[in-house]
């Protein structure tokens, strides 16, 4: 991918900017959400045991309400079965007792919420309570179909040949040549200062959406794309927009709420070899 294609946009090709009524009362919530949270020390989290075939890596997740925490458990048994990645694992969630058993997985509690974009305004937070030198986030509702140590490999060579310190793969949303806010991959030091201007424009509540914030925000080569086509949602390959099934799946909450659960389940099962199945489909009753 050209990194001339990363350029800002302006506001007047996005979404229309919510109203300053609405972005003072999400700063109202998110003020009180934070004033309910102790965030981590930097550097003070367990690192865990590092995976020899991706040394100075961390995976993180985030897993808001019991749906997401049930999707974040089958998102780590695929990266564990599928992605074969043995290494440190952090969860931000509000349930860390579903994931107790989990081996090599460290939990960040944090209140909840049930406003989306306080627990989206966590993707670029919780890069600055890790250690290691990098840290690919990972969506929950995100599916890992193969060994992601080649993937890996390619990241970082795709970083050393770019300006920008954060990748991600590119999305039609909100407009073309936009970022994907699904499947982060950083030099995690070095992209804190981009990570925390999104975040401040989260936290102004002046778009609902995380990917319209990251879009706002970009700037001339950061972020940056992924060299690879490892990455598609799934309703792409249950159309056959393409026939090769990619290293990361993303199934989406609109495919959750909206595709058949049977058909679904069966898919993860036998096409992308799922093995253990969220038990969470359907809207919420």
């Amino acid at each position: 991918m050209n990194d001339s294609q990363n350029r800002p946009v302006s506001s007047q090709a996005l979404p229309k900017a919510r109203g300053w009524s609405k972005r003072l009362r999400h700063y109202r919530r998110d003020f009180a959400w934070r004033r309910g949270f102790n965030p981590p020390r930097p550097g003070s989290l367990p690192e865990g045991r590092a995976d020899p075939a991706c040394p100075d890596l961390a995976v993180a997740a985030i897993a808001i309400s019991r749906k997401y925490a049930d999707w974040c458990l089958t998102m780590l048994a695929s990266l564990r079965d599928n992605g074969k990645y043995r290494g440190p694992v952090y969860v931000v969630t509000n349930r860390p007792e579903m994931f107790a058993a989990e081996d090599n997985v460290f939990c960040i509690e944090v209140p909840y919420s049930r406003v989306r974009l306080i627990s989206k305004s966590l993707k670029p937070m919780l890069f600055e309570w890790l250690a290691q030198r990098y840290v690919a986030y990972i969506d929950a509702d995100v599916i890992v179909t193969g060994a992601i140590a080649p993937w890996y490999v390619r990241a970082r060579k795709r970083l050393a040949a770019v300006s920008s310190p954060l990748l991600t793969y590119e999305a039609s949303n909100p407009v073309p040549g936009s970022f994907h806010g699904g499947l982060l991959f950083a030099e995690r030091e070095r992209a804190l200062p981009f990570l925390r201007t999104w975040l401040a424009m989260l936290r102004s509540g002046r778009y609902l959406s995380d990917q319209v914030a990251l879009r706002r925000v970009a700037r001339a080569a950061t972020p940056a794309y992924y060299d690879d086509h490892g990455f598609s949602y799934l309703y792409r390959l249950l159309d056959h927009e393409r026939d090769d099934i990619p290293t990361f799946v993303h199934i989406t909450d609109r495919m959750i709420q909206d595709h058949p659960p049977d058909a679904l389940r069966a898919y993860l099962a036998d096409v992308l070899g799922v093995a253990r199945l969220p038990q969470h489909f359907g809207r919420p009753s």
